[in-house]
């Protein structure tokens, strides 16, 4: 609510009394005792300089009180007497809005932007109106005009986000939101998300920046650390770590854990649907079956193996996703500890090791898969996935998520050194994420 600096003295030097009542109904109206604001407005004579001004509020006021026919009639006189008052025509369109008369309101913000093209306001408020309308095509272009008038606008980024989102429209809407988060005030901002919006828009070394001043903001923090580390180069250069440190993936998935399974389904995860296929071409239910459930999280594959299993086993470090684990009750004993630690205590060999979505916290294998070898018995069998690197030139890189992925022939050789006979190599589709498939394999192994 704005209005024109008018002053209470007549030109006389006496008090003008309608100018008085103007300004003592704007501070009723500012303090919501609309009542009596509406009685003030009245003792406005319409010679008063205030009388245009005091109509259009008045209307406003009436508004509030719920006298809707009156209020857009004063709003209307208001801003045909006064065209100029761009204002003024976007408080109508505003209220024309509030009562649901979204065409009427539409041929208001019309004439407004045509009178000041250059106001982004009044765009998203004709963007808004147009979106009511189902008018999709119009508040798309409403929308993207205010952010071309005003880029730094975070609601004009905000309404054309959900007006993708309702599209369905995911790559758009998340890039667009990415879009205003990014020009917020950085103290309204959090690195982490920060950094995940420029990793979103491609902005990979303004990606890297954030992480960079964060992690000497926090040294002590593993996160930054690893995501600078994966951000910066895109994962090339001798400061890529060969995996995720033991810190990192306790505080990510310690964090993450209430909302794991939720945030899977929404990427179409499909890791378990492609064990249970594997399960079923391979084995017989009441298999009885030794089976180590690596890297278990909250026991999202339990439900497929337990079938074929005597006994299971899960291990993993996040102490959050173990105990969700437990609530399922399906595994005799579960250990928080790092895999391949776990795997050097080991006495007695597993028929199976299950390691699904979890070679993609290490770079570097060859470890880790002799160990596998220790412990299982001949003849016994390993499945996993990973994400599938297509840059041959080096055997894993860490990309821009903070995953790795694995070429072909790395995992092909490092099954061959370690001991294992690869069975089946299915290069599948292992989620999606902005609407993009993430590829990768699910594979087979026999130890010999």
């Amino acid at each position: 609510m704005s209005h024109n600096d008018l002053t209470t003295t007549a030109d006389d030097g006496s008090i003008d009394s309608s100018l008085l009542a103007f300004e003592r109904a704007l501070q009723r109206h500012a303090e919501g005792d609309y009542v009596s604001a509406v009685e003030l407005y009245g003792d406005i004579s319409p010679d008063s300089p205030a009388f245009h001004e005091g109509q259009h509020f008045l209307g406003i006021a009436l508004h509030h009180l719920g006298q809707h026919e009156q209020a857009v009639k004063l709003l209307r006189a208001s801003v045909a007497a006064t065209g100029e008052r761009v204002d003024w025509a976007n408080n109508l369109g505003n209220i024309l809005n509030a009562q649901g008369r979204f065409d009427e309101a539409v041929a208001v913000f019309e004439r407004a932007v045509a009178q000041a093209p250059n106001q982004a306001l009044l765009w998203i408020n004709l963007g808004a109106t147009h979106d009511r309308l189902a008018q999709f095509k119009e508040a798309e272009h409403a929308y993207q005009t205010a952010i071309t008038l005003e880029p730094q606008s975070q609601e004009a980024y905000r309404l054309l986000s959900s007006l993708y989102e309702r599209q369905q429209m995911q790559i758009e809407a998340v890039r667009t939101y990415c879009s205003g988060y990014i020009v917020a005030p950085r103290e309204t901002t959090t690195p982490y998300l920060l950094g995940k919006a420029y990793y979103v828009l491609g902005r990979l070394d303004e990606a890297a920046d954030v992480y960079r001043q964060w992690k000497e903001a926090e040294p002590d923090n593993p996160i930054p650390s690893h995501l600078y580390a994966a951000c910066s180069s895109h994962g090339a250069g001798d400061a890529v770590p060969e995996r995720c440190s033991e810190d990192y993936v306790n505080v990510t998935f310690d964090e993450y854990a209430d909302h794991f399974e939720g945030k899977l389904s929404q990427l179409d995860y499909r890791g378990p649907a492609l064990l249970e296929q594997m399960m079923a071409q391979r084995f017989s239910t009441g298999a009885n079956l030794l089976v180590l459930d690596a890297g278990c999280g909250t026991g999202l594959c339990a439900p497929i193996l337990r079938p074929y299993a005597s006994e299971m086993i899960g291990v993993d470090l996040s102490g959050s996703m173990l105990e969700l684990a437990r609530q399922r009750g399906l595994y005799e004993a579960l250990h928080k500890a790092e895999i391949g630690t776990f795997l050097a205590s080991v006495e007695t060999p597993y028929d199976l090791i299950a390691c699904m979505d979890t070679l993609i916290y290490f770079g570097a294998i060859e470890q880790l898969f002799t160990r596998f070898h220790a412990t299982i018995k001949p003849g016994g069998w390993l499945i996993f996935t990973t994400e599938i690197s297509l840059d041959e030139t080096k055997s894993y890189q860490l990309n821009p998520s903070g995953r790795y992925s694995h070429t072909a022939p790395y995992l092909r050789q490092v099954m061959e050194r370690s001991g294992f006979d690869c069975q089946i190599f299915n290069h599948e589709t292992l989620r999606t994420e902005l609407q993009v498939p993430v590829q990768g394999v699910i594979v087979l192994a026999q130890r010999v």
